[in-house]
């Protein structure tokens, strides 16, 4: 796995855990419901997309990438001693 998969995947596991609360508001909302999910569920459904898109932007990115980087320098710098 090369490291821009692995900042998407931290980027989407940080997303759904600062968002579960509402993640789980709009799996609660559907339980039970077929169709009419659509339109009883789309203020849960667009709470947690909201979210969802504020955790997941390029400048969130930018911050894991950064995080890598100084990952990767510490444990190459610990590797050569």
């Amino acid at each position: 796995m090369i490291y821009e998969e692995i900042l998407f995947n931290r980027l989407k596991q940080n997303a759904r855990m600062n968002c579960a609360s509402l993640i789980q508001e709009f799996v609660d909302c559907n339980t039970g419901k077929s169709f009419s999910v659509i339109w009883s569920c789309r203020r849960q459904l667009k709470a947690m997309n909201n979210c969802l898109k504020n955790f997941t932007t390029t400048e969130e990115l930018d911050k894991l990438k950064l995080e890598y980087i100084k990952e990767k320098r510490l444990s190459d710098k610990n590797e050569s001693k």
